[in-house]
């Protein structure tokens, strides 16, 4: 069988992607990347050394910095919401894009961010309306963090440079059990309501988690951010969540040509990826422990360390006897190995136990420092 390959994969094009939203009430965030191939599988190469400004309807400028390659931020600011703004952009190879005068949309309060048992899943759900009937297209991000145990406790510790009061195997001093680990969804969750009376929501699930999942085991936490969007922005994020999310299948729709509201300004016809808008940002963030659900053993968990086991290392050789008690703690020099405790057995004499990197130092899957907000 012969690979396809279309002739996109070999498309020169590299078109700039501007990610992120001008900020109403705190700092703006904008992240500048560049398209590549299909084939290329590297991270997409980032758009550096730009000149970024936001800029109202009236002329003010508020600028951004660059504070890591490609990663560009704003003073927190208080803009006004009777003006409209838009995102000015100058590459360092001093091409100038724009993204399209919008509306500052003030975004509701979160009324209520709650969490909702029902049978073998765990709801999360926003309450959240506008009196005034203003907002009626909502869109949420996410940011989720949960606490986690390694498969395996480790009680020693590797020291390739020991002081001179230190073996160099003793007891652990890095912890490398604990930690905690953050993910933001990849899934577009938004909703209107354009269709209904009000312009309220009551118990609207944005995020649906098995009470499996080991995001539940021990403590587990999601920062829940809220914006009222345009109904432009609306319909951008559904044919974008259709194009990512809804295809697959026979029944599934077909993917659509992708038109954002960020043009380059002396070539209108170079396409340009991303939708820049203007809102203010409203957020809570909701925990969940173990014990608020019903119990549940270890073993009732999904884990992604079902696969790990434990290695014991002896120091000697019965038949015939032979000893390398050094070149057996050697073996821990390589970060891949991770000494657990020591043992000793009746016939075998003394060891040690030892696990992979991958199953006993939690820092594999996340960090060892506890957030702030824990």
């Amino acid at each position: 069988v012969e690979p396809y390959m279309p002739a996109v994969l070999d498309a020169p094009n590299s078109l700039l992607v501007v990610d992120g939203f001008i900020n109403g009430n705190g700092r703006t965030r904008i992240k500048l990347s560049r398209t590549a191939s299909l084939a290329v599988t590297s991270v997409l190469p980032i758009e550096k050394g730009a000149q970024l400004f936001v800029v109202d309807n009236t002329g003010v400028r508020y600028p951004l910095a660059e504070k890591a390659s490609g990663s560009y931020q704003s003073d927190s600011l208080q803009l006004n919401p009777a003006r409209q703004y838009q995102l000015r952009i100058t590459t360092s190879s001093n091409a100038t894009y724009e993204s399209a005068l919008v509306p500052l949309k003030v975004t509701p309060a979160i009324d209520k961010l709650a969490w909702q048992l029902n049978g073998d899943e765990v709801g999360i759900q926003v309450d959240t309306h506008d009196a005034s009937a203003q907002s009626r297209f909502y869109r949420w991000n996410l940011v989720e963090t949960w606490e986690f145990n390694a498969a395996y406790l480790s009680k020693l510790e590797y020291f390739p440079s020991p002081a001179a009061f230190r073996q160099r195997i003793g007891r652990r001093i890095t912890p490398i059990y604990t930690c905690w680990r953050t993910e933001r969804p990849s899934t577009i969750k938004q909703t209107s309501t354009s269709q209904l009376s009000q312009d309220a929501l009551t118990g609207f699930t944005v995020l649906s988690l098995s009470t499996r999942a080991e995001r539940l085991k021990i403590r587990y936490s999601v920062l829940v951010s809220q914006y009222a969007q345009t109904a432009e922005e609306f319909a951008y994020y559904e044919l974008l969540r259709k194009n990512t999310e809804a295809v697959g299948t026979v029944n599934d729709p077909l993917p659509s040509q992708l038109t954002g509201n960020v043009h380059r300004v002396d070539n209108a016809s170079e396409p340009v990826l991303g939708f820049v808008s203007a809102h203010t940002l409203q957020q809570q963030r909701l925990f969940i422990g173990a014990a608020q659900l019903p119990p549940r053993t270890n073993d009732q968990y999904d884990s992604p360390y079902a696969a790990c086991a434990l290695a014991t290392l002896y120091f000697c050789n019965p038949n015939p006897t032979v000893c390398d008690v050094q070149g057996t703690l050697d073996l821990f020099r390589s970060s891949n190995n991770v000494p657990i405790d020591f043992t000793s057995d009746p016939t075998l004499g003394d060891g040690i136990i030892g696990a992979s990197a991958d199953c006993a130092d939690c820092r594999k899957r996340g960090t060892n420092a506890k957030p702030i907000f824990w």
